[in-house]
């Protein structure tokens, strides 16, 4: 049985990024967003929101969260297992 590696969510709508970050990383890891650290303890939650909400000139981001790499980009959530 193999394992997903890597998961892609669409960003869109009124939801903010970082929940699509903790859906994303849940999903992946097999845990509920409840047995997730706080996401504030891997990266500026509100500046994150803030990059994403006004700036048209952010290509991407990347940080390490949970035991996984999430790449933001301006339309998209990328999470793969480290």
């Amino acid at each position: 049985m193999s394992q997903e590696t890597e998961l892609v969510r669409q960003l869109g709508g009124e939801e903010q990024v970082s929940d699509v970050v903790l859906q994303a990383v849940a999903d992946i890891s097999n845990r509920s967003v409840l047995g997730l650290p706080p996401l504030q303890e891997s990266i500026d939650v509100d500046a994150l929101e803030e990059l994403f909400d006004s700036s048209g000139t952010v290509q991407s981001l990347r940080f390490e969260y949970a035991g996984c790499e999430v790449t933001v980009e301006p339309n998209r959530v990328r999470v793969s297992e480290a």
